[in-house]
């Protein structure tokens, strides 16, 4: 996933990269909600500080769902 700022902030690591809502500070942005292993590789669930939801499958981005709080 190639992360590309967003017009009028500074740089792709200071806004989310699903929603492109900001990164306050130095808080850890993503929580792991869950992980566990499949047949078809280990899937982690993720939430963003914004509320975004990733899924990852061995690590690479699967889906994203951009959150609704801001």
């Amino acid at each position: 996933m190639t992360l590309v700022p967003a017009v009028g902030l500074a740089s792709a690591q200071d806004c989310c990269p699903v929603c492109r809502g900001p990164v306050e500070g130095e808080a850890q942005w993503w929580t792991q909600q869950s992980r566990h292993h499949t047949s078809e590789g280990e899937v982690e669930y993720c939430t963003g500080g914004c509320g975004c939801l990733v899924v990852l499958l061995d690590g690479e981005l699967l889906k994203a769902v951009p959150g609704t709080r801001r």
